[in-house]
């Protein structure tokens, strides 16, 4: 079989993406049969549904309020080793959403409180953290030492903790010691045989295919894969799917068959893995030119993903510094009011504390000073964030209220027996209680949207579109409701003329730009165009022209907050445009407002042709 290698990437950018997906598999593997060794009770079944949920969302407060719960309960309930399994999902968290400088603080928080209820039996637990924190930031040699630590930590009777150990280490050797991860893989494939775990058997099976695809051994590959593939059909749902796109992928690759290794590269949902991959596939492929194209994309988006736990990092060091500042400030103050005591003891030097005591009057009334303008950015930014609390809970007692009480008010009539009404009306009713519940959805889905766009910095961009053909595709909606104006599609692009970006993302940022324009014009035109920019042409213009209302003077900003509506009794509630603004500047683009045109309201998306 072949066994080349690329040149554009070594093998051991696999660990750090195999280990983050291994985590996540094993921080609910001690609840799975293999671990299970009595029936849960209600309540701590629901406490763990409840952070299993959270716990791949980006809804940081609910994991953490759930997470709490899961641990003051086996606090009280005087189980420590669960009490610390909650821990270990926060901490989980936290790496799973790059916060590794949080979570590497948590972890030592965690060790201590260990310590101080003398738990040791679970000092393992916070040895392993250490060594997944320091493998996803890409030390290995301290991830290793750490396991092997915990190796020696761990209670050897408890063997679900050992099998975690075990593919964590095969993870880290895959690269440099590829015969070494297939050992440990093995130890833990033992363990899990001998305890009748058939879910994390098959999850190992699975992961023994992509290392043998590591050490490039396909005999190995091809046994591993067949039995993998024979254990997802005799299991049901004690199968794990966890790599399951990922054999297939290795199998392919095994087999030449590159063509639908790429096709299955893009059933991931790791943008990372799948460029990975596909670098790979296409340079074994002989396809030089896609293979330099795919890690140029998996670059991008790696360096992405750096920047995001470099900056956490840096935030959370100069937090650090910051305190240790004040602390070290604190400390000179103190010791300044002991030389202040001992100087007043002795009237010979009385000139010398009175010379300082005018310098610290002078440094104390600057900082002062200093302190009194923060506090008043602070009293600023608190009472605007009083204000964005009323305008949003204002508005979605609104909003909400609103089709409830439709959906109530025509729901208790249909359901009436005594009421007669015709075909045709109960039909009407019918219509509007399902209009009124997709309202709602469309107001959580929004509230969701932006929170969830709020927490990224990168959008991927793997589409070819063409504006023209996306343009009129968006349009196709608004032209088949009934409407008082007319609703026109203008170009200068050919309908050849194709761009680099993220078609759902501007699908819905046009969206949103002309179901505002069609909401506040009752008479005239609503106009979408497409044009080159003209101040930049490597920017193209999607304009949404609309003779409604407008935008009065002074708001041209303010429509861009969060909340803010022009009209507070037109439907909607006021996140249309900072959402769509967002996801244009995560694009490399924009959202704004040509404050030139003055019959109505012209909004522009300008987007990168790449």
């Amino acid at each position: 079989m072949h066994n080349h290698k690329p040149k554009y990437m070594k093998l051991k950018d696999f660990n750090r993406q195999f280990i983050a997906i291994v985590l996540l598999t094993l921080v609910w593997m001690p609840t799975q049969s293999l671990a299970q060794t009595q029936k849960q009770d209600t309540t701590s079944t629901y406490l763990l549904n409840e952070v299993r949920k959270y716990f791949n969302s980006d809804n940081e407060g609910a994991f953490y309020i759930a997470v709490q719960n899961y641990r003051d309960y086996y606090a009280k309930a005087g189980n420590l080793h669960l009490y610390y399994k909650g821990w270990e999902h926060e901490i989980l968290y936290d790496v799973n959403h790059n916060h590794f400088y949080r979570a590497m603080r948590k972890t030592t928080t965690m060790r201590n409180d260990m310590k101080k209820r003398k738990a040791e039996d679970e000092y393992y637990s916070a040895t392993h953290l250490l060594g997944i924190i320091y493998s996803l930031r890409g030390n290995l040699t301290l991830a290793h030492q750490y396991f092997e630590r915990a190796l020696e930590e761990v209670d050897h009777s408890q063997p679900i903790n050992l099998v975690n150990i075990y593919l964590d280490l095969a993870n880290i050797e895959m690269d440099t010691h590829p015969e070494d991860a297939m050992k440990h893989l093995n130890c833990a494939i033992d363990i899990i045989k001998a305890n009748g775990g058939k879910y994390e058997y098959s999850d190992a099976i699975g992961f023994k295919v992509i290392v043998a695809y590591a050490m490039r051994d396909w005999n190995t590959l091809n046994k591993a894969y067949h039995e993998y593939m024979k254990l997802k059909d005799t299991l049901g749902d004690e199968f794990s799917p966890t790599y399951y796109h990922y054999v297939r992928i290795c199998k392919n690759i095994a087999d030449h068959h590159y063509g639908e290794a790429i096709r299955l590269t893009n059933l991931l949902t790791n943008t990372t893995d799948q460029y990975k991959f596909q670098t790979e596939i296409y340079e074994l492929a002989g396809d030089t030119m896609k293979a330099f194209e795919a890690q140029k994309r998996y670059a991008s988006v790696k360096d992405s993903v750096n920047n995001v736990i470099m900056s956490e990092e840096m935030m959370g060091s100069a937090s650090d510094l910051a305190l240790a500042e004040m602390q070290k400030e604190e400390c000179s103050e103190r010791s300044k009011r002991m030389k202040w005591s001992m100087f007043a003891l002795v009237p010979v030097a009385c000139l010398m504390p009175f010379a300082a005591c005018q310098r610290h009057k002078r440094k104390y009334t600057k900082k002062l000073q200093q302190q009194n303008r923060e506090l008043m950015i602070a009293r600023d930014k608190a009472q605007e964030a009083e204000r964005m609390k009323i305008n949003f809970i204002q508005n979605m007692s609104h909003e909400v209220r609103t089709p409830l009480n439709i959906i109530s008010g025509f729901a208790q009539v249909i359901g009436d027996p005594n009421v007669k009404m015709d075909d045709e009306e109960r039909a009407e009713m019918a219509s509007r209680i399902a209009n009124s519940s997709n309202n709602i959805v469309r107001i959580i889905n929004e509230i969701l949207d932006i929170s969830g766009k709020e927490s990224i910095n990168y959008i991927d961009k793997n589409d070819y579109i063409s504006c023209n053909e996306l343009a009129r595709q968006v349009l196709r909606p608004f032209e088949a409701k009934e409407r008082s104006f007319d609703l026109r599609f203008e170009t200068s692009l050919k309908d050849s003329y194709r761009i680099q970006t993220n078609r759902r993302e501007v699908e819905k940022i046009l969206n949103n730009l002309l179901n505002n324009a069609c909401k506040f014009t009752e008479h005239g035109s609503v106009t979408l165009s497409c044009r080159h920019d003209e101040m930049d042409s490597d920017m193209v213009c999607f304009c949404v022209t609309d003779t409604g209302k407008g935008v009065k003077e002074g708001e041209e900003e303010k429509i861009f907050e969060h909340f803010y509506k022009v009209d507070v009794y037109k439907e909607g509630v006021g996140l249309g445009l900072p959402l769509s603004r967002r996801i244009a500047r995560q694009m490399g683009g924009d959202v704004m407002l040509d404050t030139t045109y003055k019959e109505g309201s012209r909004f522009i998306l300008k987007l990168p042709k790449e």
